[in-house]
């Protein structure tokens, strides 16, 4: 069984297009109403989706509310497709012929494989910046690390069970791909951003999507993001320390600013450093476990 699996929240304006449409390419479709206000409920379950409702939790929330959905109909390939209508259903067979000629167990719909997504200018960075920085925690090269529009085989909707309830869902999920040895292809996709207005909105969750991509980073790789800061600030540390050595031996002149700021670097150099060797004990540590 094939299903498409859309998160939904206040999404009454294009819900019914993305049910009808991905019907045609799917045995059913789900979808999570994460908590919304208007109409989005009601209106797919009459385009023909099985609804899920659930108290407002987020992004994140509703994607592993459909995994575990997914999961409960012994699904052969899930599609994950949003529900505000950038993305195009009747691309939902490229996806799941990849998945099956190609033998992989998730595929990415990129928005960027051909560069030819016209992507307002912020978003495009944004992602991006993203997308390099998952790119390094994960050893992949995806293009589009914060698709939306994907399809997962059944051993990856057995394997994958997420916790993030935020944005930063799609960056956990390649973490766990990558940690459990499943393999990735990427399609390019088409996308429409018209009427999209919210620059603010996709600022802010771009930065906070960073935020914690950047932690999974550190955690796959705590002796570079904290172990190299660390030697670098202990070394300034201690160069500053030897000029204030230099002038109150040499001309009995006492620069405690220098003094403050040479052990201040110092301690937070030894601290990353420290920080970096247990990190990386408890990584490799949790990884002979499993």
């Amino acid at each position: 069984m094939n299903l498409a699996c859309i998160p939904a929240y206040n999404e009454e304006l294009t819900i019914q297009d993305v049910v009808k449409k991905s019907l045609f390419h799917v045995d059913k479709v789900i979808v999570c109403d994460d908590g919304s206000t208007d109409n989005t409920a009601k209106l797919a379950k009459e385009a023909g989706a099985i609804v899920i409702s659930q108290k407002n939790q987020g992004y994140g929330a509703a994607i592993t509310t459909l995994f575990e959905q997914a999961r409960k109909e012994d699904a052969q390939i899930m599609i994950t497709i949003d529900g505000d209508g950038q993305h195009n259903p009747d691309q939902i067979p490229l996806l799941i012929d990849t998945i099956i000629t190609n033998n992989v167990d998730v595929v990415i719909g990129s928005r960027f494989l051909d560069d030819k997504t016209k992507a307002p200018g912020y978003r495009k960075t944004g992602i991006k910046i993203i997308t390099s920085a998952s790119n390094y925690g994960t050893n992949f090269k995806t293009t589009d690390s914060q698709s939306g529009f994907r399809a997962y085989s059944k051993d990856a909707i057995d394997a994958i069970h997420p916790t993030e309830q935020g944005m930063s869902v799609s960056t956990e999920i390649l973490q766990k791909i990558s940690r459990k040895g499943l393999s990735v292809a990427e399609v390019p996709i088409t996308v429409s951003y018209e009427g999209d207005t919210s620059e603010e909105h996709s600022v802010s969750h771009g930065v906070s999507v960073l935020v914690n991509t950047l932690k999974y980073v550190s955690i796959k790789h705590p002796l570079q993001f904290y172990g190299i800061p660390g030697i670098v600030l202990i070394i300034v540390g201690i160069v500053i320390g030897g000029i204030f050595l230099d002038a109150y031996l040499n001309q009995q002149i006492i620069f405690y600013g220098s003094l403050l700021a040479s052990v201040v670097i110092f301690l937070l150099g030894t601290i990353l450093m420290v920080t970096s060797i247990i990190l990386f004990s408890m990584v490799n540590l949790i990884r002979d476990r499993n």
